[in-house]
């Protein structure tokens, strides 16, 4: 990478910046996701690669600038993953993994007690996470001081009253407010996931996955493209039920 940056390297690489590369973290990182779900191992090998190389990149960078090197972000890696398990590198104990995450927890509550004191335990949320992440991540933080319903239930009747509330706006057509309680609803959805232990973001994933796969069987068994147009959606649901029934027979099998 070095080299790479270098006067005599790559015009493109030589341009890069913390800030214009921040994108293509984002899309490795997501690639790294897809890859693991399909299961394919040299896949995963080959996107987090990619991943690495983003790492490598940025902490170039900032040799370049005089912040930081790579080893800099290695050591304090390794220093943080010795000072988090102290059940293993030093005299804790933890037996479990609920211990474990006591533990963590109290380890996080010292280390931010020598920073800055934050003004809302939803500080440490990133804002750059995607949205659904983020949802559910503002949503763990509240719950860790109690802002949280203790029975599902109590969930389940939010999102009925969010699609009541839906409803209402969809049929006075106004956008804006449609757009406020769909983003209500969505959020309700995530809750749901949170208290059934099911990362939103990644179910999101796999459900885009899912119709991707399907539909373009669904172009294939119809003939695609302008042949579709001249299809009713009944037509076309024929095939898609064809695809669903495919799946789960290699599924099965």
């Amino acid at each position: 990478m070095a080299r790479l940056r270098a006067p005599e390297g790559c015009p493109w690489d030589r341009e890069q910046t913390h800030e214009t590369l921040l994108k293509y973290l984002i899309e490795e990182s997501t690639e790294v996701i897809e890859a693991v779900q399909s299961g394919n191992k040299p896949h995963v090998c080959e996107e987090l690669g990619d991943v690495l190389l983003q790492v490598v990149f940025h902490a170039q960078i900032a040799t370049e600038n005089g912040h930081f090197t790579s080893a800099d972000v290695i050591d304090g890696i390794a220093t943080k993953l010795v000072r988090r398990h102290p059940h293993v590198f030093l005299n804790a104990t933890a037996d479990t993994p609920e211990q474990v995450m006591v533990l963590w927890d109290k380890i996080k509550a010292e280390e931010r007690a020598n920073q800055p004191k934050a003004s809302s335990v939803l500080d440490k949320v990133s804002r750059s996470l995607p949205s659904l992440a983020r949802a559910q991540e503002l949503q763990a933080k509240a719950a860790k001081v109690g802002f949280d319903w203790t029975d599902v239930k109590d969930v389940l009747d939010k999102i009925r009253e969010e699609i009541l509330e839906l409803e209402v706006e969809i049929r006075a057509g106004d956008k804006v407010k449609f757009e406020d309680e769909f983003g209500d609803l969505l959020f309700a959805l995530v809750n749901l996931a949170r208290h059934a232990g099911v990362e939103a973001e990644l179910a999101m994933i796999r459900a885009n996955q899912k119709f991707d796969r399907r539909f373009r069987r669904v172009e294939t068994l119809s003939g695609g493209g302008e042949v579709m147009k001249t299809m009713t959606l009944a037509q076309m649901d024929l095939f898609w039920d064809q695809a669903k029934r495919e799946e789960k027979g290699k599924v099965e099998s």
